[in-house]
């Protein structure tokens, strides 16, 4: 393998992929096996007698890694947004844009809870962490073209309004990266505690609710009842330990919540009238 030149951080999308052997129109699974079998190769624990070679040389192979994923990530997301604007040209009512628009949320939606991205630590690199960069990057731009559409009437207006705040709750809520740290004191441990149960319920009625068949979870609750238990989490939280570093976070949690069950009523109001 090449040396890497001094002060390289990151290779052109072309290099990292003649690297791997692969081509543009190459699928995340091609990646991963050709990264696998380089890393078999120049594993620094099968060249014991060149530790610094072998070191050198993953450090490029992991780089050249993560540069192919943005870029063939980069490359899926053009395609899919070409599809998506064929899609509402073909289409001239509200009712049928907003369909496909809010289906591209709950698409970003299900790829977070689908590869458990709700966990910081997991989706800090690698493959997790380009699911997680095209799932944010796919809501925001679903985000965008549903604050681009414009009602017809006041109920279509409102139906649009209600499923955006959602959306973009959502979206600020899975962007929280902090985690509780070990040398914490113990209120703050408890006030975590109630913000961790609370999300879990949350989410979970999130998932049941959208993708019931797809991501249900054995022995999770209904939704009406996690979000009584995520609402009681977050308000002990609030009103008990108020001085928390925690509150903003939860605050956000709780603005969720709010715009979940508004959801949820929208949903209802539809299915009464037959929609």
């Amino acid at each position: 393998m090449e040396r890497m030149a001094p002060g390289t951080n990151r290779l052109h999308p072309e290099q990292a992929l003649h690297l791997f052997k692969i081509s543009r129109s190459a699928s995340l699974g091609d990646l991963n096996r050709a990264y696998r079998a380089l890393a078999n190769k120049y594993h620094p624990d099968r060249h014991p007698d060149r530790e610094a070679w072998a070191h050198q040389a993953m450090t490029k192979i992991n780089l050249a890694y993560d540069t192919a994923v943005d870029y063939l990530g980069a490359l899926r997301y053009e395609e899919i947004e070409q599809r998506l604007d064929r899609q509402i040209k073909a289409h001239d009512d509200f009712m049928a844009v907003f369909t496909i628009v809010a289906d591209r949320v709950l698409d970003a939606m299900f790829t977070y809870y689908q590869y458990g991205l709700d966990n910081t630590h997991q989706r800090a690199s690698g493959t997790p962490r380009m699911r997680y960069r095209r799932a944010v990057k796919n809501l925001v731009a679903a985000i965008d073209r549903l604050n681009e559409l414009r009602a017809p009437n006041p109920v279509d207006a409102q139906t649009r309004s209600t499923f955006t705040t959602f959306a973009h709750s959502f979206l600020r809520c899975i962007q929280l990266t902090r985690v509780l740290s070990p040398s914490s004191p113990s209120a703050e441990r408890l006030a975590y505690r109630h913000y961790h149960q609370g999300s879990v319920a949350l989410d979970s009625a999130i998932r049941r609710t959208f993708f019931k068949a797809e991501l249900s979870r054995p022995h999770e609750m209904a939704s009406p009842q996690n979000l009584s238990v995520g609402l009681n989490e977050f308000m002990t939280l609030m009103t008990k330990f108020s001085r928390s570093s925690w509150v903003t976070e939860t605050a956000l949690k709780l603005h969720l919540l709010d715009s979940f069950r508004d959801v949820l009523k929208l949903a209802e109001r539809y299915e009464a009238l037959g929609l």
